[in-house]
Order: structure tokens, then C-alpha cells, then sequence
């Protein structure tokens, strides 16, 4: 589970100096170059009046007058990280903490002490919107985010939490890591006889597949080459991914849920050929690989995938 930098800077080279392994880059270094999805966060009268004591690690002590109320999504950073903005379209970790902004209450809240952390998906047009309150924002940073009713819960409450129709929410988050939205690294020559990838400006991959017939081994190209950590097998990896059919079938993706896929690379829990394809692979990466149906589901079907199918996936590296 769980991009380049622009800046270069002289090499200077000493003599009876080696370099050692380069160290792999971080979320922070990782995600240059990559345009925000959503509007930066902004702030307002109503978040600046939250009160959140406490530092990152401890659980926060949270206080406002009552009843607060907002305009639309405010936003407050009350500890600013420096581990890299948010960007949305992405997953991100977070401790939260919840309250009704009119009567009080507290809703519900983790532990800010563990390392439990909430997966929580960014993308825009979502209610609520923290992808719009979170845009911009660093990792390791404690936010305030007040919310309207409209915004918070789209006007029609949550009985089940004591929401009425007009409470707004407060919530308070320690963004604790995030994952890449889409590959982001060093663009690689394709391989002849592959398959062409062709990327959306969000990043979600289409195809074309030769009209030829499928290699009867296994293929894998690297088509961006990430600067993050390498994949090894066991590791617990998120990944934006797209499987195809050399018929041309699309059979499952990531993308079009709007939502990553978390799952161990192991020889038990996936096929053959999607570990062959991750193995050693870093974060920030793109692969495509051709699986023949050895490596695959051999002669049985699978949903819509018929018996004796060479299958084509395409995966980008978000995170480990």
C-alpha cells in the first residue's frame, strides 16, 4: 500500500568518491509536475474560529462557539506539514474527528494516537467535497474543515448521527500520508509489438492491441518509470490498473470506480502474471504487461473473461 523534481542542481564530481543506490523519492518529490483536480482549499470567518490544541500524534482537543456556522467549505490549517500538497483524485490517510456545528456534539472520531489511519478517496463533485477542502494542503498537516449544511450533507441531514436538515459539520483531520493520483516519472520508450497505451490527461489508460495473434509468453513493459520505493512481493501496494483481453474486452478498472485498489502482491490472493508484472516495479511507475493464459486463468472463465484468454493490464504504481 500506500515526480520528478524541477530543480537540478550541479553534479560535482571528486575523485575516490562512489555514490552509493539512489534513495527513493518521496510523496513530496513524487508528486511534481501534477496538477491539482480540484479548487484550492480556502478559508473563512467561521473556520478561524475553531480551536484544535494539541500536536500531531496526540488526540486533539477541539473547540468553537455554538452554534457555528459557515459559508460553503472553509478551511483552517491549524499545523502545516511540509510532506507534499494534496492534489486530489487521489487516496490520502487521515485521523478525523467529527462534530455537529450547531449543537456541539461530537460525531465520530479515530484514534490520532495509533496508526489505524481512515483511507479516504479525493475526487470532485463528492459531498462532501474534501477534495476541494484538501486541495493544497500539505501532508502531516491538522486541518479544520467547516462545512454548511448544503455542502456537509447536500441539505437533507443524517438521522442516524442526529444531523438535522440545516446542521453544518466540522471535521478535523491529521492528513497522514497520500498516494500519487496517476504514474509520474520518466517517460520510456514502448516495445514493438505491444500493445499502444494511450493516456487520458487524468491518467486513465485506453489501448490499441495489434491485429496480430498474442505472444505466448509473458510480456512487460515499463512504460513510466517512477523514482519511488520497488515493489517487492508481499508488499501491500495502491494501484490505478485496467484489464483488457487481447479480443480488445475490457473486463475490470480502477479508474472507472474512482476509487484505487489496495491488495498484497502474493502469488496467493492475485494470478500469476499480475505479481510477474509488479515485481521490482517502483512507485510512481506505469507498467503494461501481456499475460498468456498460463500465467493467467488458464482454461477457466472468470465474469466475462472466456476460458484460454490472454489478458493485457495496465498499472500505475500509486503508492506502498
Amino acid at each position: 500500500m500506500r515526480k520528478l523534481a524541477a530543480l537540478v542542481l550541479p553534479v560535482m564530481v571528486l575523485a575516490g568518491c562512489a555514490q552509493g543506490p539512489a534513495e527513493p523519492l518521496s510523496y513530496a518529490e513524487l508528486i511534481v509536475g501534477i496538477e491539482s483536480k480540484c479548487d484550492p482549499h480556502q478559508t473563512g470567518a467561521g473556520a478561524d474560529q475553531i480551536s484544535v490544541e494539541g500536536a500531531i500524534g496526540e488526540q486533539p482537543v477541539v473547540t468553537f462557539p455554538v452554534p457555528l456556522s459557515g459559508s460553503g467549505i472553509e478551511t483552517n490549517v491549524v499545523i502545516e506539514g511540509d510532506g507534499g500538497p494534496i492534489v486530489g483524485g487521489q487516496q490520502v490517510l487521515l485521523h478525523f474527528m467529527g462534530f455537529n456545528s450547531s449543537t456541539g456534539d461530537e460525531l465520530q472520531a479515530s484514534d490520532f494516537t495509533g496508526t489505524d489511519y481512515i483511507p479516504q478517496d479525493l475526487y470532485p463533485g463528492s459531498v462532501p467535497d474534501f477534495c476541494h477542502a484538501l486541495s493544497g494542503v500539505q501532508v502531516g498537516s491538522r486541518v479544520a474543515i467547516l462545512l454548511d449544511a448544503a455542502n456537509a450533507h447536500g441539505g437533507v441531514g443524517i438521522p442516524s448521527l442526529g444531523i438535522s436538515e440545516t446542521d453544518g459539520v466540522i471535521f478535523v483531520f491529521d492528513i497522514m500520508d497520500a498516494y500519487l493520483p496517476r504514474a509520474n516519472g520518466d517517460k520510456q520508450a514502448a516495445e514493438a509489438g505491444m500493445p499502444t497505451v494511450i493516456t487520458a490527461p487524468d491518467g486513465q489508460p485506453g489501448i490499441q492491441i495489434p491485429a496480430s495473434d498474442p505472444p505466448a509468453e509473458f510480456q512487460r513493459t515499463v512504460l513510466v518509470e517512477g523514482g519511488g520505493e520497488a515493489i517487492e512481493i508481499g508488499d501491500s501496494v495502491v494501484l490505478h490498473y485496467t484489464g483488457w483481453t487481447w479480443a480488445g474486452e475490457q473486463f475490470d478498472s480502477s479508474w472507472e470506480r474512482m476509487a484505487p485498489a489496495t491488495f498484497p502482491i502474493t502469488y496467493d490472493g492475485l494470478i500469476e502474471g499480475f505479481v510477474m508484472a509488479l515485481d521490482q516495479v517502483t512507485v510512481g511507475s506505469q507498467v503494461i504487461a501481456v499475460i498468456p493464459p498460463d500465467l493467467g486463468y488458464g482454461d477457466s472463465s472468470q465474469g466475462s473473461i472466456a476460458p484460454g484468454s490472454t489478458l493485457i493490464f495496465v498499472i500505475d504504481v500509486l503508492g506502498k
